[in-house]
């Protein structure tokens, strides 16, 4: 089958043009997707039009997707556990819009996910997009001394230090820490598929790194949540509906942006492809953040 892909800007992202995703492609259509994903990172495909099951049937062909036992039940879709509803919603009496903080999918469990798939379904007029940023290049182009500190390093991920998480009742804030308990991550991990190294920290997840103190932590990971979003680093897409996109999560973070004022216009399905295991679960004296109440947790943001 034939298509085109075409760069949409200088450190990653790139538009497929010319397939039909709700059609089956063949093995050579599906192995130059795959490389030119591997090369670009982040895959738009415009204009498809897609059901739960096409969603589902497209990201089966990069790998298997999660069933997202560990969100809660009111973000998954009623029929198929597959497919995550993204949209505003009112979270323990606040209108929230989730993603607002730079990071990867799921690294806060021990298979982070390889990969994720929206599908934009409604989006407002204006406003809304999502921004990537290309974390081989946040790796890169730190200075040696640096990459050396970081390369034999360790990082928290824990879901519960998210903005959105703040003033939560302690029922809630405790439902979240039961399904998912923070586990620590490499501060750098190599992608197997391409062999590069990649930064791997988010301001959503990262509290601070395993061995060291908050106090320690914090000017280092505030240095490189800084250093990895820069503008050149990054890519921004501009949502239209029936708009599908692919990223890696092994090489990239993302955020959304909360830029739109009527909170029932974005809505996206998405998926999440099951990654390699990495990392452990930490305990207490790793990471005293893993607190069990609510005045202490938020003292600490």
């Amino acid at each position: 089958m034939d298509f085109q892909v075409k760069p949409l800007a200088s450190a990653l992202g790139a538009e497929v043009v010319g397939l039909d995703m709700s059609q089956p492609v063949d093995e050579d259509t599906q192995a130059r997707l795959r490389q030119a994903w591997l090369q670009h990172l982040v895959l738009l495909f415009r204009e498809q039009h897609l059901g739960p099951e096409d969603l589902i049937a497209f990201s089966k062909r990069f790998a298997t997707p999660h069933t997202h036992e560990n969100y809660e039940a009111e973000l998954r879709h009623p029929e198929h556990p597959e497919i995550l509803l993204v949209k505003s919603r009112r979270v323990a009496g606040r209108e929230t819009r989730f993603g607002e903080q730079w990071h990867s999918d799921m690294s806060f469990t021990t298979r982070p996910a390889l990969a994720s798939v929206l599908y934009a379904r409604k989006m407002p007029p204006v406003g809304g997009d999502t921004c990537w940023a290309n974390m081989y290049l946040a790796y890169e182009t730190l200075s040696r001394p640096m990459q050396r500190f970081l390369d034999g390093l360790e990082v928290v991920h824990d879901i519960n230090f998210g903005k959105t998480h703040r003033d939560r009742p302690f029922d809630l804030l405790a439902e979240s820490r039961a399904r998912n308990p923070a586990v620590k991550q490499p501060a750098v991990r190599v992608n197997p598929e391409t062999g590069r190294k990649a930064l791997f920290v988010s301001e959503w997840a990262c509290p601070q790194f395993v061995g060291m103190t908050r106090e320690e932590s914090q000017p280092i990971l505030e240095m490189l949540f800084l250093h990895s979003t820069q503008p050149q680093f990054q890519f921004r897409q501009h949502w239209r509906p029936d708009d599908l996109l692919i990223w890696d999560n092994r090489c990239t973070i993302h955020l959304a942006l909360g830029d739109y004022t009527d909170l029932g216009e974005r809505e996206l399905m998405r998926t999440s492809l099951v990654g390699e295991p990495s990392g452990a679960y930490v305990v207490k004296d790793e990471y005293p953040g893993a607190f069990h109440n609510t005045n202490d947790f938020h003292r600490q943001k």
